[in-house]
């Protein structure tokens, strides 16, 4: 199932240390923005592609999560960049794979540009401030492409919501996200 949406509020930017805020715009037959942050504790944006395998394996962590943190107002967005494929092929991505979270269409790369997102699957953790507090992969389970660990260690997305929401010092700010490049054309 495919969840459009809009949300019209103006961003109120807090910038510390290192993070990166900005106007969170994509172009989805019309220009359009993320907005209200502030009415989350947290926003998981995630890029996806509906034929990168990994994108595939990792719907279902990315469920998980969700679940896991909804009751915690955890916002979850998917997005799908470019014009490559089409809205059939995603629909029936999302169809097949069960996604559950929010999904939107970057057609112009200008949410892409803005988060310098170039893999899929790659997410972002972007705090109530609009500001973004983590770049990267989900977990460690994708060592590279077609090589995985037998265990996942390593829980980045999770760990850093924990974190965010409780107030300590994040675990991670950026790991290297593996999976299918971004064909910016």
């Amino acid at each position: 199932m495919r969840n459009f949406f809009l949300i019209t509020v103006v961003l109120l930017f807090s910038c510390t240390n290192n993070q990166q805020t900005g106007n969170w715009k994509y172009f989805d037959g019309a220009e359009k923005e993320i907005t209200g942050f502030d009415q989350y504790n947290a926003t998981v944006i995630t890029f996806l592609s509906p034929q990168c395998p990994l994108s595939e394996n990792y719907t279902r962590t990315l469920n998980e999560l969700e679940n896991t943190f909804k009751i915690e107002n955890v916002r979850f967005i998917n997005v799908f960049p470019g014009k490559y494929y089409s809205r059939n092929t995603i629909d029936s991505f999302i169809t097949n794979y069960n996604v559950t979270q929010s999904v939107l269409f970057d057609e112009n790369f200008d949410l892409t540009n803005q988060l310098d997102a170039g893999i899929t699957p790659e997410s972002f953790i972007i705090n109530k401030h609009g500001a973004v507090v983590y770049k990267g992969a989900i977990d460690n389970w994708a060592v590279d492409l077609g090589q995985k660990r037998q265990v996942i260690t390593e829980f980045y997305v999770r760990d850093v919501l924990y974190a965010l929401l409780n107030g300590s010092k994040l675990p991670y700010h950026k790991t290297t996200a593996v999976g299918c490049f971004i064909e910016k054309k």
